[in-house]
């Protein structure tokens, strides 16, 4: 007779652990992680043996690491073999911001027909710890709580290949909201732009969620601008 099979129960919150990654891996996301938060200028040389060294890891995967940065279009090849963090230039601000104009104000023309007393919370949450935390002078959590609020209007727009587009331009995005968060005019410029939103959404006026979003952005993209032409460090 066949032994009857012994059951099993499924421990709850226990996952796969996975594939651990490669030295590559973490070589990269670290270095990618410095280049967006701005830790690694623009214009940085990136000097295999000093960053071996500086890890404690082989040139091999430090070599691997900056390949994929490379094909990210985060660092570019020097006319000497080597590579720099690339600069962005005044063109690409203009035509990301420009595309992130359109699809975010979009995402948020489509949010506001989907909105709900429970999701109007979390945005008004989300303003009153941005507030807090601006008078805090804390960036670190400005950026999160910009980063969560924009989230949650992406998600609710309930457009799979509209999030997609716009989760293109993540790093981008994150690259640039130190510079402009850093600036206290702006951020609080910005709280101020996030309450007409909620409560334009509130009103359920999609045109004039979406006009309100292109002009948040777009802001965003002269006061960046104003800093490159300054020749201020971003």
């Amino acid at each position: 007779m066949n032994e009857k099979k012994k059951k099993t129960t499924t421990l709850k919150g226990i996952r796969p652990i996975g594939k651990p990654p490669s030295m590559g891996d973490v070589a990269y996301n670290s270095l990618k992680e410095a280049i967006i938060k701005g830790t690694l200028a623009q214009g940085q040389k990136l000097i295999e043996i000093q960053l071996s060294l500086q890890m404690e890891v082989s040139r091999v995967p430090i070599r691997e690491a900056i390949k994929k940065l490379e094909r990210d279009g985060l660092v570019v090849k020097t006319d000497k073999g080597g590579f720099v963090v690339k600069t962005i230039s005044k063109d690409e601000i203009v035509e990301t911001f420009g595309i992130r104009a359109l699809l975010e104000s979009y995402a948020a023309y489509l949010a506001t027909e989907h909105i709900d007393d429970a999701l109007l919370k979390k945005l008004d949450d989300s303003i009153e710890t941005f507030r807090q935390a601006l008078e805090a002078g804390d960036t670190e959590k400005l950026m999160h709580l910009n980063t969560q609020f924009h989230e949650m209007i992406y998600k609710a727009a309930g457009s799979q290949k509209l999030y997609a587009l716009i989760n293109n331009f993540r790093d981008f995005i994150y690259r640039y909201r130190r510079p402009l968060l850093n600036c206290p005019d702006y951020a609080k410029v910005s709280l101020n732009d996030h309450e007409e939103m909620v409560a334009a959404m509130r009103e359920k006026d999609q045109e004039k969620v979406e006009q309100l979003v292109k002009k948040h952005i777009l802001r965003g993209k002269d006061i960046i601008i104003r800093e490159v032409e300054s020749g201020k460090p971003l």
